[in-house]
């Protein structure tokens, strides 16, 4: 079951008597967790009918003890154990309960980044009388879509170079990314539409320097703009971290490789295939003409390399400015 639908349920009042929010990615129970909080009961049935448990700190015997009880003035109770992945071994004392579960009560696990093992016999009550909703990452191609859906929350919308410089600079870290939109709609409430300017006042990303110009300068064959970003880059690394570069510089090599073996001229097609907006799609196919599919393949094996290099695997982590010019390097050799 997706975020949404669960969200559906909560505001039908439809509930489940357990569920179990489980997965790699804290932002989605995070945010799961607080719908429950605020969509389930009204602030006067709280006061009697919340209860929140730690799995560092309360054993299953207690939340159970608490699920028993009936509800006082109100429909139903909600409890909710936060770092539930403390709980995991005593899950199989919930099996008892939850063969004739009090339906007044609803109970919210939320596992942090740990998945309960969906071959043991609890997993499979659970899913029977309650909802398992798994959240796992985004992969980069969903970012855009995660950003856009942000902003519509607030009625708001974003540009898509905004759009991109945004995911580009702050990556996968969707609660930094919510933080960073909250920040700029908070300071600007009555901006409807939001811009790159907007991205560079309030983010802090840099109007010349930052990941999205170097991707741009690259896709346009202006190297030597190219060379003068990552040299500013070198120079101030403790602002533009390697393990944030590198990502995206594989991500864009990588659809170069992809476009190079596609066999469609199809915007649309190919829009959707390399994981990038239509009104993009021409300057990758001119790209190609700076890149070959030889020299595409060689430069994406010496950007892993590099990766690896960053993260101390075989090279001296004092030398890490060093590798901001094996990738100037890397990327010369490749071109045509």
């Amino acid at each position: 079951m997706s975020v949404e639908a669960i969200k559906a349920q909560i505001d039908r009042k439809e509930f489940k008597p357990i569920y179990l929010l489980q997965g790699e990615e804290l932002f989605f129970i995070q945010e799961l967790t607080k719908y429950f909080e605020n969509h389930s009961l009204t602030e006067e049935e709280k006061a009697f009918n919340f209860s929140v448990f730690y799995g560092k700190e309360h054993g299953i015997e207690k939340v159970l003890e608490q699920a028993k009880r009936l509800p006082m003035m109100a429909e139903r109770q909600l409890i909710v154990v936060k770092e539930a992945q403390h709980l995991m071994r005593q899950f199989d004392k919930l099996e008892f309960y939850l063969k004739n579960p009090v339906f007044s009560s609803v109970i919210v696990f939320c596992l942090n980044q740990k998945k309960l093992d969906k071959r043991k016999k609890i997993f499979k009550l659970i899913s029977e009388i309650g909802v398992v909703f798994d959240s796992k990452p985004l992969y980069d191609n969903q970012l855009a879509p995660f950003i856009d859906a942000l902003f519509n929350r607030s009625n708001k919308s974003v540009s898509p170079k905004a759009k991109i410089m945004l995911a580009e600079h702050i990556g996968t870290n969707l609660s930094l990314v919510d933080k960073e939109i909250k920040k700029m709609i908070l300071a600007e409430p009555n901006t409807s539409h939001f811009e790159d300017i907007h991205i560079e006042r309030y983010v802090g990303v840099n109007k010349d320097y930052n990941v999205f110009e170097l991707n741009n300068a690259l896709l346009k064959g202006q190297f030597e703009r190219s060379a003068k970003i990552l040299s500013h880059f070198q120079q101030n690394s403790k602002d533009y971290p390697i393990q944030a570069i590198l990502p995206a510089l594989f991500n864009l090599f990588n659809k170069l490789f992809k476009l190079q073996v596609l066999r469609t001229t199809n915007t649309a097609v190919l829009a959707k295939d390399l994981g990038i907006p239509p009104y993009f799609v021409q300057d990758y196919i001119e790209a190609k003409s700076y890149f070959g599919l030889k020299g595409l393949g060689r430069l994406i094996g010496d950007l892993k390399d590099i990766d690896l290099k960053s993260k101390g695997v075989g090279y001296n982590s004092n030398n890490i400015k060093d590798l901001y010019k094996e990738i100037l390097i890397s990327i010369v050799k490749a071109r045509n």
